[in-house]
């Protein structure tokens, strides 16, 4: 009954999401949240973070705020994510973007991406952690720390255990289904002899 009303509560909290503008604005609140985008793509959102999008998603256009590790699957037209400090293209890669007015910092996990802040543009590859500082105004190169693993990880862990409980749920629910569906069929025929 328990694992039943965490599944109901996603779903309620799901569907609030949607916006009436024909955009869907998802946050973490005091939890990592995960993310599938209609191309595919995915996104790990770390604590008090969002992301918005619009519900047709035909542009590939995501804004962002906080932290949120991407994994952009290939497509025609470029990925953008769009922060208060700048924008990322990218095509298909996986990177880590964690933002505020006024820092903006991504690190490039796999391919490469393109930075654009206060008309700079800067390629990033992977290995490679770019910082943007709105006071600076210039980007900093550095190696890539790769931080977000241990929160991302944390959040498979749990989305496994969630996906666990939800079969584990279903299969006595479909048990217990048969099992009212059998006294049905029993009380029928009773009935149909009477």
């Amino acid at each position: 009954m328990k694992t039943a009303f965490k599944i109901l509560s996603i779903i309620t909290v799901l569907s609030l999401f949607s916006c009436s503008d024909g955009t869907i604005k998802i946050a973490s609140g005091d939890r990592a949240e995960f993310v599938k985008f209609p191309d595919g793509s995915t996104a790990y959102l770390n604590k008090n973070s969002f992301v918005e999008y619009a519900e047709t998603f035909e542009k590939r256009f995501v804004k962002q705020e906080g932290e949120v590790f991407f994994v952009v699957k290939k497509g025609k037209s470029p990925f953008i994510v769009a922060t208060e400090s700048g924008e990322i293209h990218v095509l298909g890669t996986k990177f880590n973007v964690k933002s505020d007015k006024d820092l903006l910092e991504v690190e490039v996990e796999k391919g490469s991406v393109e930075l654009r802040a206060n008309k700079l543009v800067k390629k990033i590859k992977k290995g490679q952690k770019a910082l943007f500082k709105d006071v600076e105004k210039t980007f900093k190169i550095t190696k890539a720390e790769l931080k977000h693993k241990k929160w991302v990880r944390k959040l498979n862990k749990e989305l496994r255990k969630l996906e666990r409980e939800i079969k584990k749920s279903s299969k006595k629910i479909e048990k217990d289904v048969k099992k009212i569906g059998k006294k049905l069929n029993s009380e029928l025929k009773k009935l149909e002899k009477n």
